[in-house]
């Protein structure tokens, strides 16, 4: 391979048809037609999520997101998993740092069903007393869950430890406390304050009348609220450390940088270095520390993006006594990344891209979720062939430039949980990465 991919002889199997429009109250209706297919899957994206919150009200927005399946005023909560069930399908919601999406996928007879029933519990959810009661127990659970499981409490942790008190630096469930706490009038006033026509995004993929359903949603949101919401302020990377001892059988680490942006000029090579490092079975650190060393169960790299800031980091599940070898093996692949990057490599890690985005087209859940998404990132779509040409645009002298850009701060970001007696200081592993 030369790294050079001709997008168009892959898309031309992938007929689509993007269509948008922006309504004068400021909501966001796209689709994308596809005759072959049988279903069709709907979003509907508010861009509002735990970043958008205070330190006083975080874990509202996902508070939030589970009372919508909860009753309206048409519907109660019973009915809607019955009618939900009835036309079977897939129906659900979930909450990030920056956004709260509610979708489901039906087949295409049922889309006009699926629409009045995902629209009513959006647009008109009682968020009962009793009923908020109820849930306050399930969202609860789901915290003490998250917290018994290891390799996802970490990654809230580095969060903190990368961002601090910030909103970056918080997780998406918030605290007991606050779960404990939450009235229903802080709830129907974040709800009147956060979701708008502004910032709602409405995207369908599949085969289905666009016409139509432009239509229908329309005349659903015609009389939503069309306020100006509140914005996240710019979230800034830190750095710092954060140790958290617990009697487990095998440590969790992170070791993190500061990265980069989505809007980025060098989005891409950040991602691309991510997968040479650790993004699967033939990268660097799976290859030198699981498989000739047999130091970790499981070691990977990630490069996560906001539109003001972002975090390049490696994680590594593995028993404490050998952290302080795994420490020694992971700075020097991080110092080699910086000196030796090769083309084979490069084609590698841009085959595993390119493969996942244009398998992605084979599923209206995966096109639906990019249309809102690239409407959520860049207020417009954002095309297989553009993403494909940026990706093409990536070189080695690029990817070494990245490689020593990320790796050259001293504002590391280091994270462990599990019984870990003896590790290297922070102070220490920021020498071992001076280059």
């Amino acid at each position: 391979m030369n790294g050079v991919y001709e997008s168009k002889l892959y898309l031309n199997y992938f007929m689509t048809s993007i269509s948008s429009i922006v309504k004068e109250n400021g909501l966001v209706i796209a689709t994308d037609k596809i005759q072959e297919v049988e279903s069709v899957t709907i979003n509907i994206l508010v861009k509002n999520g735990s970043r958008n919150e205070t330190e006083g009200n975080n874990g509202i927005s996902h508070f939030l997101e589970h009372m919508a399946f909860k009753g309206t005023n048409t519907r109660s909560a019973t009915n809607i998993a019955e009618e939900f069930d009835m036309i079977g399908g897939q129906f659900n919601a979930y909450t990030s740092k920056t956004a709260t999406v509610y979708y489901a996928k039906v087949l295409k007879n049922d889309l006009s069903k699926a629409i009045d029933i995902l629209t009513d519990i959006f647009l008109n959810s009682t968020f009962d007393a009793e009923e908020l009661e109820r849930e306050r127990e399930v969202i609860l659970q789901e915290l003490y869950m998250t917290r018994d499981t290891p390799d996802d409490i970490v990654f809230d942790y580095f969060q903190e430890a990368a961002f601090g008190n910030q909103p970056l630096g918080r997780s998406i469930l918030g605290t007991e406390e606050f779960i404990k706490n939450l009235t229903r009038e802080e709830l129907v006033n974040y709800f009147k304050n956060q979701y708008s026509t502004k910032n709602t995004i409405v995207s369908a993929a599949g085969n289905f009348d666009v016409a139509a359903f432009h239509g229908l949603i329309e005349q659903k949101f015609q009389d939503f609220n069309s306020n100006e919401t509140n914005q996240y302020k710019l979230g800034k990377y830190i750095g710092g450390e954060l140790h958290v001892k617990k009697p487990l059988e095998q440590a969790q680490f992170l070791l993190g940088f500061e990265g980069v942006s989505y809007l980025d000029d060098n989005f891409y090579d950040s991602q691309i270095l991510s997968v040479i490092l650790g993004g699967g079975m033939s990268s660097r650190l799976f290859q030198e520390i699981r498989e000739k060393k047999g130091l970790v169960y499981n070691i990977s790299s990630f490069s996560s993006s906001y539109s003001d800031c972002g975090v390049f980091g490696v994680y590594a599940a593995l028993d404490s006594k050998n952290i302080n070898l795994m420490i020694d093996l992971l700075t020097e692949q991080l110092h080699y990344l910086t000196k030796n990057i090769n083309d084979k490599e490069i084609d590698r890690a841009k085959a595993q891209m390119i493969s996942g985005i244009l398998m992605s087209m084979e599923c209206t859940s995966a096109r639906a979720k990019k249309i809102s998404n690239s409407f959520a990132m860049f207020g417009r779509y954002i095309s297989n062939d553009e993403i494909l040409n940026e990706i093409n645009k990536v070189s080695v002298q690029s990817l070494t430039n990245m490689a020593k850009k990320i790796l050259s701060k001293n504002n590391i970001t280091l994270t462990t949980l599990g019984n870990i007696e003896n590790i290297y200081d922070y102070n220490k592993i920021v020498d071992k990465l001076k280059f």
